[in-house]
């Protein structure tokens, strides 16, 4: 058996996939999860956060929260904005 090597951009790869049926959609996503190192993501996670706390001892959750809530809304109207003709 010969081995071919392609390099192929994501992007290219992401087109490629966005046209695939919802049930060849669904065979890939259960194929990926299986993959997945689930107790790894959520190490990164959880020492993502920590850090994060560290940099900023001073700021409420609840401050955080109200960023995060203004954050996503400004990004919702873009993408709602961009979505109308």
């Amino acid at each position: 058996m010969e081995t071919v090597r392609m390099d192929v951009p994501l992007d290219q790869i992401k087109k490629v996939l966005l046209q695939l049926p919802p049930n060849e959609k669904i065979a890939l996503w259960r194929l990926l999860d299986e993959d997945l190192d689930r107790p790894a993501i959520s190490r990164r996670f959880a020492s993502s956060v920590v850090s994060i706390r560290k940099a900023y001892p001073l700021v409420s959750e609840e401050e955080v929260m109200k960023d995060a809530v203004k954050a996503t809304r400004q990004v919702r109207r873009t993408l709602h904005a961009k979505s109308r003709p």
